[in-house]
């Protein structure tokens, strides 16, 4: 029994360490689609990670306008498949070295920026800032 209890105590432990702020916000920077999502709901509070999952949140939606460019560029006669699967291609290099970066970024500390980003970053964060506050008790009129 005791050789049991040990081994949920190290599970426990493992858990414990990868249950920290770092790892939110690198499952948020990682490239699967809306992973953002889940964690910018739970943890919206801390700056960081909100900072995090909106940039992210860019992220995703750039690769999905590239996407849809590709489309409308495959219609297009003779080039159009070429032009079409070059966009899908330089998609897929910015949303993956995007999201890297972003890793890289916030793993070491590193305070470097892309001004395009961070624009639309700022941009974000000013129209989810009422919709994050809305969970204060202050704000569903408590007044008597």
């Amino acid at each position: 029994m005791s050789k049991f209890t040990s081994q949920i105590e190290k599970f426990k432990n493992k858990l414990q360490r990868f249950s920290g702020e770092e790892t939110y916000s690198v499952l948020a920077a990682l490239p699967i689609y809306f992973a953002w999502v889940p964690i910018l709901t739970w943890f919206s509070k801390t700056t960081r990670i909100r900072r995090i999952c909106l940039y992210s949140a860019i992220n995703t939606g750039l690769f999905f306008a590239l996407i849809l460019m590709a489309q409308v560029l495959s219609i297009l006669p003779f080039l159009g498949d070429f032009l079409a699967n070059l966009v899908h291609f330089i998609a897929i290099v910015i949303y993956l070295g995007l999201a890297g970066f972003l890793i890289y970024s916030d793993r070491f500390k590193k305070t470097i920026e892309i001004p395009i980003l961070s624009n639309w970053e700022t941009k974000l964060e000013s129209n989810f800032a009422p919709i994050a506050q809305l969970d204060r008790v202050s704000d569903y009129g408590s007044e008597g």
